[in-house]
Parts: structure tokens; C-alpha cells; sequence
């Protein structure tokens, strides 16, 4: 009994102190920017970091998140972090390319099989991936990557001349998916994320690339009648913070940021590799055909030529090597 009273105020008093970080008013606030709708899976993430960052430095650290594109595209919000209208943001591919092209390496089209392979990748990379942004003025809190890309249409299409039938949608602002379109002979339909789902409803665009996740999630997968089964790259992504801001922060908090950022950012990535695994079996239970791949050699000439058009134009020679060399040691395992 006493054992159990002992357990109880111990609680109790854990609760006590957790409710007062969470309701103190804190000495640094960081503010972050994302895409994801509020509720999403990365959303939740950000919301559980910044409880913990709250407890952690007893409410004097906390962030202030700004979900659903409120602060507008990737690109605006990377240019916010620069002036200093917004500390960080969660990204996809779109801002890391505009923060830095060359953290789009990771992306090029049918270089990994599997998530086992990108990660040992990335981990092998991390040094090099790091100072990319710090070059930049920016500082990685941790990876949030998207997941694997599928083809949804509303045509069969199995192979890449398929896409000729296609009027797909390209990001406007992702130089990846623009070489993939110009490597397949597509004349990609340019637009944002925003504009996406009112152009599949309209006709402007009748195919996109997105992982089953974010199809479900920003509800495209309604105005699509098949998906082509095939990881035609993985859309990397992370929570990133300005170099500025964040060493504005005592050494401490910034130590207590990057760690529990980091646990979160691994459980994130989990979390989102099952949600990526549960959307498809949604996608398929709504009626949306699964395509099959063919002519396997036409999709990795696709790939091959979209690796040589960017490969000393966007991507350094030794920095695809590096790839490829990480690649092939695990592959080899």
C-alpha cells in the first residue's frame, strides 16, 4: 500500500511539473512551417517534440507550429527562414532542393529497392549530407521522408512511353521530377501542391507521382483509376532548422533539441512507412487498379538518362559515386 502511495504522488508530481512546462510562458520560441494538414502523421510528430522539448527545458523552449501551408509553399518558407520570418520548417524534397539541390541526390529515380537500402545509404552519408546544409546556414533536426512514389493516373500506365498519354503533374519546383518527364518524353503539366487536387477534378492534370500516404492524405487518390507498382524514387524530406536561430539558443537547449528531435525524427520515419503500407491497401479497397510494371529495361534506361542529365549539372560526379559506392557495399552484404 505504501509502495503504491510512494508510485502515485511520484505521478502525480510528474504530471504536476509536465502540466507547468507545457503552460509556462517560454524564452524561445521556434517557429516552424509545414505543408502537412494539421492532424497528419508529421504533424502529430512536430506536436510531440515540441511537448517534449517543453518538458525537457522546463517551458523555456518551445516550438510554435504553423501546419497546412499557412506560411505558404517550400520554397516561401525557406525564404522565410532565411529573413527570419519563420525558424524552421518541415520540408519534403521541394524545400531541401531549394535550401540545397545537391540533398536531392537521394531521389534520382530507381535507385533503391527498399527503405533498408536508403537508410544504410543516408547513415553512410550523414557527414556529407550535414555539412550540405550547414554550408547553407541550416541545421538537420532530423529526416521525415515522404516514402516511396507511385504513378496514380487515369490511363493504365505500365510503361514510360505510357506517360505520353498521360497529362501529368509535375511540382513546379522540383528539378527531380522535371528531368524524370523530360528523360520519358512527358511534357509535364508545372504547378503546386496546392493547385493539385482542383486540376484532377477539372482535367488539367489526370496523372501525379506521390506516395500512397500523401495521396490518401491530401485525398488525390479520389480522382485516380490506377497506380502503377512501382517505387519510382523515394521523396526524402526532414525538419530543418536556420543556422541563426538555432544557435541563438543556450548550448544546452540545443543539445536537448537535437536529441529529442532525433528519437522522434526515427519514430516519425516509422510511422510513416506504416501509414505508406495501410494507404495502399486503402487505395486498393477504394477501387483503384494496381498496375504492373513492363519492360523493365525501358524504366531503368528512364532512370539512367535522367541520372547523366543531372549528373554534373545539379549532382556533383563524386557525390552520385558516393551513392553508388554506399549502394553497392550494402548490396553486397
Amino acid at each position: 500500500m505504501f509502495k503504491r502511495m510512494i508510485l502515485l504522488l511520484m505521478v502525480l508530481g510528474f504530471l504536476s511539473a509536465d502540466a507547468f512546462a507545457q503552460s509556462k510562458k517560454p524564452k524561445y520560441v521556434i517557429k516552424i512551417g509545414s505543408l502537412a494538414p494539421q492532424g497528419s502523421t508529421w504533424d502529430k510528430s512536430f506536436e510531440k517534440t515540441n511537448r517534449e522539448i517543453r518538458r525537457a527545458t522546463d517551458g523555456e523552449v518551445a516550438f510554435r507550429i504553423y501546419p497546412g501551408g499557412v506560411m505558404g509553399d517550400e520554397p516561401a518558407m525557406v525564404r522565410k527562414m532565411r529573413t527570419g520570418q519563420l525558424d524552421g520548417a518541415g520540408v519534403t524534397n521541394v524545400g531541401l532542393g531549394e535550401i540545397e539541390p545537391q540533398l536531392l541526390v537521394l531521389q534520382l529515380p530507381l535507385t533503391f529497392r527498399n527503405e533498408a537500402e536508403l537508410d544504410y545509404v543516408r547513415d553512410q552519408m550523414s557527414d556529407t549530407l550535414q555539412k550540405l546544409l550547414d554550408d547553407k546556414g541550416f541545421v538537420l533536426l532530423h529526416w521525415g521522408d515522404v516514402g516511396f512514389n507511385y504513378v496514380f493516373s487515369n490511363v493504365e500506365v505500365a510503361t514510360p512511353s505510357d506517360f505520353k498519354k498521360t497529362k501529368m503533374w509535375v511540382w513546379d519546383a522540383d528539378p527531380i521530377s522535371k528531368a524524370v518527364m523530360e528523360g520519358s518524353g512527358v511534357s509535364g503539366v508545372l504547378m503546386g501542391v496546392t493547385e493539385v487536387l482542383s486540376s484532377l477534378q477539372t482535367g488539367i492534370v489526370d496523372a501525379y507521382s506521390n506516395s500512397p500516404y500523401g495521396a490518401v492524405a491530401l485525398q488525390w487518390h479520389t480522382r485516380a483509376k490506377y497506380v502503377t507498382n512501382l517505387k519510382l524514387a523515394v521523396v526524402v524530406g526532414g525538419l530543418v532548422v536556420s543556422k541563426k536561430s538555432f544557435e541563438a539558443l543556450p548550448e544546452n537547449h540545443r543539445k536537448t533539441i537535437l536529441e529529442i528531435s532525433e528519437r522522434n525524427g526515427k519514430e516519425l520515419l516509422k510511422d510513416i512507412r506504416k501509414d505508406n503500407q495501410s494507404a495502399m491497401k486503402t487505395i486498393e479497397k477504394a477501387g483503384i487498379k494496381v498496375v504492373a510494371p513492363q519492360n523493365m529495361n525501358e524504366w531503368m534506361s528512364m532512370a539512367q538518362k535522367t541520372k547523366a542529365t543531372l549528373t554534373g549539372k545539379v549532382f556533383p560526379k563524386e557525390l552520385v559515386d558516393e551513392v553508388e559506392r554506399h549502394l553497392n557495399t550494402y548490396r553486397k552484404k
